[in-house]
């Protein structure tokens, strides 16, 4: 039993608020800077489970993953112009296609290199398709290949988190390496980030704490995730529930001005509610439930992310892409559209976070497709 319980909730939330106010200080430091907020919690929060301090599943993750993120997906674009998203989210776009392009090659090699079983075709379109979409995609592949009530099911899960964090971890890893940033030098990163960015979210000064304002900007988050709520019921797409909460939020940045204008400190907030996420990523990846059935599984995932970065390093340096939005499409495109946009916050990318969200709401789109075809080319 961990030394913090499932059920001691206060502790636990205790703990989740620690780690993220630790990440926060981590982050103004030197060598901080150079790891990243959400690499060092996700770090953090894997090892103090993994090492019997926290516990790998709570009550307590869940309203993290199934409140505080769908809350944050608004106060994170309430300030943003629906124009310029668009018009910023081409070459987000076309990045994000290399980057589900660059995951199908991967999964192909690592099926390849890796012998991971009998179902091997229906485990490599599963995991591939929560590798462009998210783990609603490995649901619904898993189900469609007809591996959802196998024994294998629950290793290939643990694999999947455990191989998300492995992806994220290295992905942070990409600025720091000399011949990364050399090969696609991005206007975001270092500093000439501020004066060669396109601005998207409209440019404010810093002003005191407004109170009433953080309270609308809530108000207003939880009143468009309520209406999406009521919308997918209606209209039976509740698989589609952050997909409508992002439309209605780019409705409301752009159509309902007066409101907006209500609000403050909104991006600040959503930000924190992101940190939480990935503090919750870091504590679910059960390192010891990989060291069985699923550890095949984890080393195709390594090979198929390994191939995945390559590939995207290669193709941006021929197509001269930015090295940020190529992370951000990397992100969107492996882990979903919310952590694409906690990094993006997080690394003060902030016209990158809208078309993150954008490019990985189309993963979820596609992916299940891609994977159920995988499965199919595998075993013909």
């Amino acid at each position: 039993m961990p030394l913090i319980d499932a059920s001691q909730t206060f502790a636990l939330g205790a703990a989740l608020a620690a780690l993220v106010a630790f990440g926060m200080w981590a982050e103004r430091q030197t060598w901080g800077q150079q790891v990243g907020g959400p690499l060092i919690l996700i770090a953090l929060a894997m090892g103090l489970a993994n090492t019997g301090v926290l516990p790998h599943a709570a009550p307590l993750y869940d309203s993290v993953g199934g409140l505080l993120v769908p809350m944050a997906i608004p106060l994170l674009l309430l300030r943003a112009n629906f124009r310029a998203i668009f018009r910023e989210s081409g070459p987000m776009f076309g990045a994000f296609l290399l980057a589900a392009a660059a995951t199908v090659a991967g999964a192909l090699v690592g099926a390849l290199l890796i012998d991971i079983g009998p179902l091997e075709p229906q485990l490599v379109g599963t995991v591939t398709s929560s590798y462009i979409g998210g783990s609603l995609n490995f649901v619904a592949t898993a189900e469609a290949v007809g591996i959802r009530d196998s024994s294998i099911y629950v290793a290939a899960l643990s694999a999947d988190a455990v191989g998300a964090v492995f992806f994220l971890l290295t992905l942070m890893l990409l600025p720091a390496l000399r011949f990364v940033r050399a090969a696609m030098p991005s206007r975001f990163i270092g500093a000439g980030a501020q004066a060669g960015s396109i601005v998207v979210a409209e440019p404010r000064e810093k002003q005191p704490f407004d109170l009433a304002g953080a309270t609308n900007g809530l108000a207003l988050s939880l009143s468009v995730c309520a209406l999406s709520v009521v919308l997918t019921g209606i209209f039976g797409m509740d698989s589609l529930f952050i997909l409508v909460v992002t439309a209605l939020s780019l409705a409301v940045a752009n159509f309902a001005r007066p409101l907006v204008r209500r609000v403050s400190a909104d991006f600040e907030i959503g930000t924190l509610f992101m940190y939480l996420f990935f503090v919750t990523i870091g504590a679910g990846a059960n390192i010891a439930d990989v060291l069985g059935a699923a550890l095949p599984i984890l080393l195709f995932i390594v090979v198929m992310v390994v191939t995945h970065l390559v590939l995207l390093v290669i193709a941006g340096r021929l197509l001269k892409l930015d090295l940020a939005e190529v992370m951000i499409a990397s992100n969107a495109c492996i882990l979903g559209p919310a952590p694409a946009a906690a990094l993006a916050a997080s690394k003060g990318w902030q016209p990158l976070v809208a078309p993150g969200i954008l490019v990985g709401m189309f993963g979820y789109a596609i992916a299940t497709f891609i994977g159920v075809a995988l499965s199919a080319l595998l075993a013909a």
